[in-house]
């Protein structure tokens, strides 16, 4: 093999490697400085909050109708920062604490604390001061963090006790004398833009180092220039320069054509409760480190590290949240709101609560509807419910008819659509598959039944955006 055909095969194995790192530190320094949908910019340390629920103008796709979000990006190379996290007894709540490098490291929520809240004292990597012992300590992997906390909240009339909590949220210097968090490094201005990913993945892999056997294994880029000072990418070599260029362009190419292995689930439901499993290193606080959670082949966790990065930010392990989602009715039809649909739930007895959201396909959309109802949760005090508790869900695009109740409908899109249960804390029954999820059967329309149309023009967004206020970086971008 010539030596520019393997070190083409190495840029492209660097790519999937580094992908991660750059794209999630380019966001942070976008969400801190400009902000990202609902979330209005609030620079380093500081918390900026989602304050209305999401509709169907939001230009986010496949959001999450259950909770109010509040992000911030945190710089910890002054030193030490103290978090505030309020007490959430009655309500789902969870703080997600990620890396630079996109892997979930700690939890602090429900789960972990039965919504108990405290002080927290998030340490830098290598720092070996004295802090108060009434601190619960957090290590972080990296200096560079993204916290996101969500609260769930119960409808319109609870936004203003959602919003009193996400204000009791606080990140303050433990040494009040601190220098202001600046930010990442930035990159040279003299590399051009087509290695600019290679001079900024040089840059902060050396500001935010990932695990030991990581960064044993970034070594074996050592060629590539990604390791060395001062940056080999300003006057290039030539053919170093095509490698890296051409290398880019089939790393990216590999990741456009991997999507993520969903576990099909019963009565034709998918999900993916393992698609973080690629944090194999840094577990700390509420994460549970144990085989059946990590991706034991380290080259398959870092290519589901580099998928994980395409997605939106706040996704979380599968033992806090589990995602499922069906495009098919019993048959193996498409959905569509040409049809009527039933969904008896039986809810799952160890859960903390559920959730289906209404969306339409294929740009995955909230669906807009008179009631503005885009969800049914199991905390709705109108739903109706059998003696064994079950729910009996009607998914179609016009009401029942004969002005039968509306507590139960859930309304569909007019063309095709795709509904998402999501299960909060799920327990054993739902992770091992004990707990079957329910079949949607199509209920026959009457002839001559109209259909209620509506038409909604949306916001900004395009499929591939952000679920979560946390935003992506498109692969496009990654010249």
């Amino acid at each position: 093999m010539l030596a520019s055909d393997h070190r083409l095969g190495l840029a492209a194995e660097a790519f999937i490697f580094g992908y991660p790192l750059v794209s999630n530190v380019r966001l942070s320094v976008r969400t801190a400085a400009e902000g990202i949908g609902p979330i209005r910019p609030a620079g380093y340390n500081a918390f900026a909050h989602e304050t209305e629920p999401p509709a169907p103008l939001s230009c986010f796709v496949s959001v999450d109708n259950d909770a109010l979000c509040s992000v911030a990006e945190v710089d910890l190379t002054p030193g030490p920062l103290v978090l505030r996290i309020p007490d959430t007894p009655d309500r789902y709540s969870v703080m997600i604490f990620m890396d630079a490098w996109r892997n979930n490291f700690a939890y602090v929520g429900r789960r972990t604390t039965g919504g108990r809240g405290g002080r927290y004292l998030l340490v830098p990597p290598g720092w070996t001061g004295s802090a108060p012992a009434s601190l619960a300590r957090i290590e972080a992997p990296t200096r560079l963090l993204t916290l996101i906390n969500r609260f769930g909240f119960d409808g319109p009339a609870d936004i203003a006790a959602v919003s009193r909590l996400q204000e009791e949220l606080d990140l303050s210097p433990l040494d009040s004398e601190a220098r202001r968090a600046e930010g990442p490094p930035e990159h040279s201005k003299r590399v051009c833009d087509d290695l600019r990913f290679w001079e900024e993945l040089r840059i902060w892999l050396r500001a935010y180092p990932p695990s030991r056997a990581e960064a044993e294994y970034a070594r074996h880029f050592t060629s590539l220039g990604i390791l060395d000072d001062p940056s080999p990418y300003v006057d290039p070599n030539p053919g170093l320069a095509w490698s890296l260029r051409t290398g880019l362009r089939a790393g990216r190419d590999k990741l456009e054509r991997v999507a993520h292995a969903g576990r099909a689930l019963t009565n034709g439901w998918v999900s993916t409760p393992h698609a973080l499993d690629f944090n194999l290193d840094r577990l700390g606080p509420g994460t549970i480190d144990d085989p059946a959670w990590r991706i034991s082949d380290r080259a398959q966790a870092r290519l589901a590290r580099a998928m994980a990065a395409r997605l939106p930010r706040g996704a979380t392990h599968g033992y806090e949240e589990i995602q499922a989602s069906r495009a098919i009715d019993t048959d193996g039809r498409q959905l569509s709101g040409a049809h009527r649909y039933l969904l008896e739930l039986v809810p799952p007895p160890q859960a903390a609560f559920w959730s289906l959201t209404m969306y339409d396909a294929p740009e995955y959309y909230l669906v807009e509807n008179p009631l503005h109802r885009y969800s049914l949760r199991s905390g709705d005090h109108d739903l109706r419910r059998g003696p064994d508790g079950s729910v009996r869900i009607l998914l179609q695009s016009d009401p029942p008819e004969d002005g039968g109740p509306l507590d139960n409908w859930l309304p569909a899109a007019v063309g095709d659509f795709r509904p998402v249960l999501r299960i909060y804390e799920p327990g054993a029954d739902v992770l091992d598959g004990t707990y079957v999820l329910p079949p949607i059967r199509r209920i026959d329309r009457s002839p001559g039944q109209p259909i209620i149309r509506t038409t909604v023009h949306r916001g900004v967004g395009a499929p591939g955006q952000a679920g979560h206020p946390g935003g992506q970086v498109s692969l496009d971008d990654h010249r």
